[in-house]
């Protein structure tokens, strides 16, 4: 989704008690930096069965991103 809809759309006490449960410790970031701002992995891997081959699956535990109100570097 887009950052503007991804900022009007999530919630930062939401979010960041999501990143919590899964053990994930967040340094910075915007919301539209959150996980559910991305495409879900699994179907977008599933769609590239004939191009790639999944040797290991990388969970992330600290997660560093630009900062709310940040100029993305895209």
């Amino acid at each position: 989704m887009s950052r503007t809809a991804a900022k009007k759309k999530f919630h930062w006490l939401t979010e960041k008690r999501k990143l919590d449960e899964a053990g994930i410790t967040l340094l910075s970031a915007g919301l539209d930096e959150v996980p559910g701002a991305y495409k879900d992995i699994h179907m977008v891997m599933s769609a590239q069965t004939d191009l790639v081959e999944s040797l290991a699956r990388f969970d992330p535990k600290i997660v560093k991103m630009a900062q709310a109100g940040e100029r993305p570097e895209d």
